[in-house]
């Protein structure tokens, strides 16, 4: 009888681990044409604008911060925050620079940012167009309740992200959330897109570094 069950575990086992083998390679090559597919989605994309609320926890403060505005992209590289909530102002990066302009006390102080990726490389298009360039993918889901693509990623190089969480939709693949965990422990940064629209036209005036003399210019590297 001992002997009828050895010749059945040595006839299963192989059996088992072929078909978790398949499922493996079947879940991978899942995950890289799901990749390939956002890619090559974002290659394309020459304009963004969204509507975005942003939240972070930080350790140490009794209430999370939380903050409501405009989201613009335009190639090749061009990013603006506007935010309307709860404060007023516009953050705009450009050849490298972060222009943070307070225009309540005229005030703009520009930071460079050229080797400093933070949570995510400055271009963000050209960055999710070329995702295994500047991450590795440690994991993908699709969440057909929630309409969802989940995208896991670890920075290939050490910077202030740990880790990324992108949704996106499955069906258009535009951006839903986008979460960053920092290194410092319990640091979470959260943004939620709506409205999201591709190459739409953005005014010159949302990326418009130029100001007037009364204006205060502070350079911090």
């Amino acid at each position: 009888m001992n002997n009828i069950k050895y010749l059945l575990l040595l006839l299963i086992l192989p059996i088992l681990f072929l078909f978790n083998f398949t499922l493996k390679s079947y879940a991978l090559a899942s995950s890289n044409s799901i990749i390939i597919k956002i890619e090559s989605k974002y290659k394309k994309v020459r304009s963004i604008s969204a509507y975005f609320y942003q939240k972070e926890i930080i350790p140490g403060y009794s209430q999370n911060m939380s903050f409501k505005g405009n989201f613009y992209y335009r190639y090749p590289g061009n990013m603006a925050w506007v935010y309307t909530y709860p404060i007023h102002k516009r953050q705009v990066l450009k050849n490298s620079n972060l222009y943070i302009i307070n225009s309540r006390i005229k005030k703009v102080t520009v930071v460079n940012v050229d080797k400093e990726k933070g949570g995510f490389p400055p271009n963000i298009v050209a960055v999710i167009g070329s995702l295994t360039r500047y991450f590795k993918v440690i994991g993908v889901k699709t969440n057909a309740g929630a309409g969802v693509i989940e995208v896991r990623l670890k920075p290939l190089r050490l910077q202030r992200a740990k880790e990324i969480y992108i949704d996106f939709a499955i069906d258009s693949l535009k951006i839903t959330s986008l979460q960053i965990l920092t290194h410092q422990k319990g640091q979470n940064i959260l943004f939620h897109y709506t409205g999201v629209q591709f190459n739409t036209p953005i005014g010159n005036n949302i990326f418009d570094v130029n100001f007037p003399p009364g204006y205060r210019i502070m350079k911090e590297n």
